[in-house]
Order: structure tokens, then C-alpha cells, then sequence
């Protein structure tokens, strides 16, 4: 999901476009990574598509 983002999921995502840390997880200090940003999605698209995700 970073990567379709233009993100580098490993560096801070910083304030780029749409994508800002005022997403940040609760108790997270510093700069979050950016594929952080895109937990709660990951985590729907694994429940909606269980038969898939339960094969990696």
C-alpha cells in the first residue's frame, strides 16, 4: 500500500499530500514509519479477503 502511495514504507511519512501523522498510533513518539499509516486498511482488506491472507 506504500509503495502504490509513492511512499517509502521504511521513512517517515512526514506531511506529503494526503498523507500526514496526524494518523499517529497512540503512543508512538518520533516519526512514524510510513507503513504504519496504512495498518487499519491492511488489516480490512486481510479480514474481507481471509482466504487469501491465510495462505501467506
Amino acid at each position: 500500500m506504500c509503495r502504490a502511495a509513492r511512499l517509502d514504507p521504511d521513512k517517515p511519512a512526514g506531511n506529503k499530500g494526503p498523507y500526514t501523522m496526524s494518523m499517529r498510533e497512540p503512543g508512538y513518539e518520533g516519526p512514524q514509519p510510513a507503513w504504519m499509516l496504512f495498518r487499519k486498511e491492511a488489516a480490512l482488506f486481510a479480514d474481507r479477503h481471509r482466504d487469501v491472507a491465510g495462505r501467506l
